[in-house]
This record gives structure tokens, sequence and C-alpha cells, in this order.
């Protein structure tokens, strides 16, 4: 697939690793050009697929099919107000969690969330809550062995978290269907969540979610009936 990055930190720099690794075509930009170009000479060459630096966030957004924010939250609604008509029918990923100054809670209100905030801002797009509750550690191959990292998926769009559940797990990751974009406010709320864990157990943001089912799981989830 054809991925543009906007943001060139620990998530946008961990999301690019895993998506050369599975043979996409990254497009990455950063707040200045020369930060784009930084992170695609130390990534380039790391996998089968490529990447390169876009001369500015918008060539970014109007070259990829999908394009994921890896942006703190107040950037990434910024992003999506200036880019809105640019990201109109495309699938917009977003990974922010709303924190506050002191992380030990959300600014968001309750009965939202980053992810639904981000979708009210570019109404003609199709966004899915995504990699919000993996840290950058997390996401290299060594943090967890042989154990398969977690991607919780939320999306009023079928389509578009089916596309973003094949980016995923091509690269090596496991999609994981969290149903309807509301259920971003829980899946934030657990990012939380970990990072207090963090603080309690000094683990060095290598941990994360993961699902332990007795059965493999199917994507998209199976809804059982209930009578």
């Amino acid at each position: 697939m054809k991925v543009g990055i906007i943001g060139t930190g620990n998530m946008g720099r961990a999301i690019a690793q895993r998506l050369i690794r599975g043979g996409h075509q990254v497009f990455v930009a950063g707040s200045g050009h020369e930060k784009g170009q930084t992170l695609a000479l130390e990534l380039g060459g790391q996998g089968p697929g490529t990447i390169e630096a876009a001369a500015t966030k918008d060539a970014v957004a109007a070259g990829c099919d999908i394009v994921v924010l890896a942006t703190w939250y107040s950037d990434s609604t910024r992003i999506a107000v200036e880019l809105s008509e640019t990201l109109r029918g495309k699938v917009v990923v977003d990974i922010a969690n709303p924190f506050n100054e002191t992380f030990d809670g959300l600014i968001t209100d309750y009965d939202t969330s980053a992810a639904e905030e981000i979708q009210r801002r570019i109404p003609g797009a199709h966004v899915v809550k995504a990699f919000n509750t993996t840290f950058a550690p997390a996401l290299a191959d060594s943090a967890f062995d042989d154990t398969v990292v977690d991607v919780f998926l939320a999306s009023d769009s079928d389509d578009a978290k089916a596309a973003v559940a094949e980016l995923v797990e091509s690269s090596g990751l496991r999609p994981i269907d969290a149903g309807a974009l509301r259920n971003s406010r829980v899946l934030e709320q657990n990012a939380l969540f970990m990072v207090e864990l963090q603080g309690r157990y000094a683990l060095n943001f290598q941990a994360g979610l993961k699902v332990l089912p007795a059965e493999p799981l199917p994507f998209p989830a199976r809804v059982a009936a209930h009578a």
C-alpha cells in the first residue's frame, strides 16, 4: 500500500519501520522537511518496502490512500482542519491520546474521544483509531520476543477498518476489531491506564494490551448471537 505518515517522532518512526518491513511504500512528513529526510535516510533499506520524505504534509495527504496522523492530539486536530478537503475520501489513522499535561487524565469530555473529534473535523474522510495502545518500544521486533503485538482498530467504516487491518497484519502485527469509533473512548482510557502502569512497574514502555483467546480470532470479529 501507499501510506503517508505525518509526524516523525517515536511513534511515527516505529510505525514507518513496521510498514517498510511489511513491504509498503511510505511517505513521511515532519514539522520541517529536514526531519522527514532524516527519518527516510535512517530507515531506508530496512525492508522490502520503501520510504521517502514528502515536501509537506499536504503532499503526503494528497498522494496516499491511507494517512497516519502520528502526532499529538492538539496537532492532529489542527492538521485535520487544515487538510479537511485534501483528506476527503481517504482513510485516516488516528493514533493520538488526549492526555493532560501531567499524563494522569484526558482533556476530552467523557462523551467523546480524540478520534471522534478528528472525524468531526474531517467528515469526508474515514477515521480509524489504531496504535494508541501500542508504545513505540513495543512495536520493535524484540519487545515481546515471539509474542505478536495487538493493534486495536475502531471505526464507523468497515471498509476503512479492513484496509488498516490488512496494513497491520502485513506488518507482523495482529489487528483486533474494536468496533465503532465511539469505542475509541475506551481505548484512550486504556492507554491512560497503561501509562500509569509504566510508572508503577518501570516497564520502560515495553508493554501493551494483549487479547489471549482460547482460539484464533477472526477479522472482522464475529459477534455472537444471543437468544
